[in-house]
């Protein structure tokens, strides 16, 4: 059993014991008022994911930091600190909780490390940004939505035609006997597809490929593998919203819905292994 020592006097008087304090209530913070916020959960995955990241790249480079930093570096770290931690008295997920674990790190580094040692930090601070990226930017600069949704109204259709039920498509609307759904533009599945592809990146800077050819293959397995967990989610609400209303709404939008995003994440990760084992075997 391993065992760790609680801190000493001496160690109360260190920077990085100070530094880390402040990084670990920075993360309680942003967690606490993650839980707090409604229709945030998916956030919150993501934003386990990210700190647990950022933690596990700091703790492998920890005996060869730079922590020596300037007057004018931690003024402006502090200021950033001050209005992060303003900011958590009424924050919301988009723009203003999103943003938090990015303003706090930035601040955090140039506390630490100044001007000249921020760079150590690029990929820390690439993944806190990554937290900062609203799903409404990505509908608006990738706008796919419309062409999604009709997309998968028709493989949808077409594969519960095939498994023998009652169903027509006009458009992006399924209609059976009793009645019908819409596959708007919010059950596209771009939020899904910009979800993963941040997981995507965050595998990548935590655990890097050395080969082009895999580097290249994780954002379009990524999307591959969020597209078709989405239309298996259409899919399956399509099959129940003629004759089961309830499931439909847990499926839709309570606690089911977030077992197609928990699922496709760990999919994602055992593809993710696989490469890494395969690059670590031919090595």
């Amino acid at each position: 059993m391993t065992t760790f020592p609680l801190p000493t006097v001496s160690d109360l008087k260190t920077p990085r014991f100070w530094l880390l304090g402040l990084a670990g209530c920075l993360v309680a913070i942003h967690f606490t008022l993650t839980d707090r916020t409604a229709d945030a959960q998916d956030f919150l995955g993501l934003s386990i994911l990210a700190w647990f990241a950022v933690g596990s790249l700091i703790n492998r480079k920890r005996q060869s930091l730079q922590l020596e930093s300037g007057m004018g570096a931690t003024l402006l770290g502090a200021f950033l600190i001050a209005i992060t931690l303003l900011r958590t008295a009424n924050a919301t997920v988009n723009p203003g909780l999103s943003f938090i674990p990015l303003v706090g790190g930035f601040g955090l580094a140039l506390i630490a490390s100044g001007f000249k040692g921020i760079r150590q930090y690029w990929r820390e601070l690439i993944i806190l940004g990554l937290l900062a990226v609203p799903k409404e930017l990505g509908l608006g600069m990738f706008n796919i939505s419309h062409f999604l949704s009709l997309l998968i109204a028709k493989i949808v259709g077409f594969v519960l035609w095939y498994m023998g039920f009652q169903v027509s498509r006009q458009g992006n609307q399924l209609f059976f006997p009793s009645g019908g759904i819409v596959i708007n533009d919010a059950c596209a599945g771009v939020g899904n597809l910009i979800y993963l592809i941040q997981v995507a990146i965050i595998f990548l800077l935590v655990f890097p490929l050395s080969h082009r050819k895999n580097i290249l293959l994780v954002p379009i397995v990524a999307l591959a593998l969020a597209f078709l967990m989405n239309l298996i989610r259409v899919g399956l609400l399509a099959a129940l919203s003629p004759n089961n209303p309830d499931a439909f709404v847990y499926w839709h939008e309570g606690t089911g819905s977030l077992a197609f995003t928990f699922t496709v994440v760990i999919i994602f990760g055992f593809y993710y292994l696989f490469l890494l084992q395969r690059e670590n075997a031919k090595s």
